[in-house]
This record gives C-alpha cells, sequence and structure tokens, in this order.
C-alpha cells in the first residue's frame, strides 16, 4: 500500500500507483458481478468478500488525495459486489443491525459509508436497509463495540449510524414526519442510548470521547428535525440542538484528534447554523485538518459544500433547509 505520510501530497509516482490500484480493484469488481451467481450462496458471498479486499485502504488514501466523486465512482462498482457478500436474498432490503454487528470489516465499512455518505450529501443509499431500531439492540452494539465497533475510524458510535438509517428510511414513508408520536418517541430514545464506557486511563481522553459522543447526538436531532419533519434552521427544536452541539464543540480542545472525528457531525449540523461566528468557529476546526484544507479532496469537497449552503442562504436572507445540501452536493460533486 502507498505511504503517503502526514501532510504529504501525492507525487506523479504515488498518483500513478493509486489510479492503477482504483482501476484494478473497480476491473475485479465488475468481473466478478459479471459472473453468474453461484449455486452454493456461501461460496458466491466468500468470493465477494474477497473481491472487496483492499478497498476501504484505497479509499482512505482518495479520501486524503483526490475530489469526492472519485471515491464515489468505485464505490459504484463495489456496491453489488457487497450485496452479494450479504445474506438476503436478492430483491430484500439488507439488515443493517446484523451487518453492523459482523466480524468482517468491509462488510461493516461499507454500510457505514453507503448511510453516511447519504447524510451527509442528501443522495440516496446505494442499498435498502432494514433497520429494526430498538434500545435492546443498541445495547447489543455497546456490548460488541470494542470487537465490531467502528468508532475508532469515524468516531460516530454504531448505534447512531443504526439511528441515522433509521431515520434516512423513515424519510421515504408518507407522513412519517408529521407523527409527532413517532419523532417524540424517537427523540426521547435518542437520549436514552447509553455509551460503553471509556476504559482509557487518560482521564482527559476520557472526558474528550464522550464529548464527540454527545457531538454526534445533537448531530441526530438536528437530521431527525431538517431531514424528517423538513423544518428549516430556524425552528427552535433545531437551534436547541445547533447550540448544544456548539457549546460541547468550544469545550473541546482543537486538534487533529478529535476534530477529524468530528467532521461529518460538522457537516449536518453546519447546515443549521446561522450565525457568522459559529460559522467561523467551523471553519477553523475544519481546516486545521490537514486532508480537509488541501483543495481537491473528498474532505475540502465537503467544506464547498458547506460553504455552497451558507453563500445562498446569506444571499437569499433565509433559513436554511435539509434539501439545500443536496443542491450543493450537484454542484460540488456533479451528481
Amino acid at each position: 500500500m502507498i505511504d503517503l505520510g502526514i501532510n504529504s501530497k501525492l507525487d506523479n509516482k504515488r498518483v500513478t500507483i493509486l489510479a492503477s490500484l482504483d482501476v484494478e480493484i473497480r476491473k475485479k469488481s465488475r468481473g466478478f458481478i459479471s459472473t453468474p451467481v453461484s449455486s452454493v450462496p456461501q461460496l458466491d458471498r466468500q468470493t465477494a468478500l474477497a473481491t472487496m479486499n483492499g478497498i476501504f485502504e484505497i479509499l482512505a488514501l482518495q479520501a486524503q488525495t483526490r475530489p469526492f466523486a472519485v471515491g464515489l465512482r468505485l464505490l459504484d462498482d463495489i456496491a453489488p459486489v457487497f450485496r452479494r457478500a450479504c445474506p438476503e436474498s436478492p430483491g430484500e432490503p439488507v439488515n443493517l443491525p446484523n451487518i453492523l454487528l459482523n466480524p468482517d470489516f468491509n462488510l461493516r465499512n461499507f454500510a457505514a459509508s453507503d448511510i453516511m455518505i447519504s447524510v451527509t450529501t442528501g443522495q440516496p443509499t446505494y442499498l435498502q436497509y432494514e433497520v429494526p431500531f430498538s434500545l435492546d439492540l443498541c445495547e447489543r452494539m455497546s456490548q460488541a463495540k470494542s470487537e465490531n465497533g467502528l468508532q475508532s475510524i469515524y468516531g460516530i458510535p454504531n448505534e447512531f449510524i443504526m439511528l441515522f438509517a433509521w431515520i434516512n428510511w423513515l424519510c421515504e414513508e408518507p407522513g412519517a414526519g408529521q407523527n409527532l408520536g413517532l419523532v417524540s418517541w424517537i427523540e426521547d430514545n435518542l437520549w436514552k442510548i447509553k455509551m460503553a464506557d471509556d476504559q482509557s486511563s487518560d482521564p482527559l481522553l476520557r472526558i474528550g470521547r464522550m464529548a464527540v459522543q454527545e457531538c454526534w447526538r445533537f448531530a441526530v436531532i438536528v437530521y431527525l428535525y431538517m431531514a424528517l419533519c423538513e423544518a428549516d434552521s430556524s425552528d427552535p427544536r433545531v437551534i436547541r440542538a445547533q447550540k448544544g452541539y456548539m457549546r460541547l464543540v468550544r469545550g473541546i480542545k482543537p486538534g487533529r484528534y478529535p476534530d477529524a472525528y468530528l467532521i461529518n457531525s460538522m457537516i449536518i449540523v453546519g447546515i443549521a447554523i446561522m450565525e457568522e461566528r459559529d460559522r467561523d468557529t467551523l471553519r477553523q476546526r475544519m481546516y486545521k485538518v490537514w486532508e480537509w484544507m488541501e483543495p481537491g479532496t473528498t474532505g475540502n469537497d465537503a467544506i464547498m459544500r458547506l460553504e455552497d449552503i451558507w453563500t445562498r442562504t446569506r444571499v437569499e436572507r433565509r433559513p436554511a433547509v435539509w434539501t439545500d445540501l443536496r443542491i450543493a452536493s450537484r454542484k460540488v460533486l456533479g451528481r
């Protein structure tokens, strides 16, 4: 694998190597999908999993060095491979909790990436997911976190990934956002989700990780009201959530970590932020993560989406709505 190093740009040799790896895995993925499904389902799933090997290492390098659209093209090809790696019959939704609890890293990572890309771009997910959300299921997620969790990579607990996916699914259900009982139940249960105790011996590290988790909780609330209920950024419920988020962010010492774990939550909550002082705070935090500072990278593309929303709402003198994210994504990503 290519060793980029921190704060380094790709030279011509590394650009060539990364491009070759991208072409190779896309060719491999298309080759697998073009073959008939094996009469032995377990064998077909094992082959699909083997085909996915190395995909997320390449995506991680692309995220640091290439535009987001490049990574999306790779995911376009790997999505049908992921689907064949899942045990559900064709046409059935994939059971998300089973995937997030699966010991295979590639399966968990694809599902989490699929959901969070949808949340932070406004695009639909590649696959349909079955999300039987419950607090008991959250408890199972918490207990399995040390083995299966993606929190150490993305900063977001599996429980919140599952809740984002459920809200995302509800957005397609007519009338769900107007069901006040349902919305109230979601928020009430969101606050009841307990995170696993941090085992770090460093008290400052423990506090920082807890603060990151709580930031994500506020991000879920913003998504709940803006995406599902179609509230705008001037809605009192949205304002309470974004202010709670900003209080936490200002209380966390700036640095690559935890800021790299907060980036996607900053995109979600950033849509709701109307005060320039708060927008500047997020800018300062995001631009201190080097791969987000560099133009032409996945992270910088995300900042550009947020800047587009802030500029349009400022010029048009109106609060932001969730559909502004989809408009910004089309401008920046070209899709």
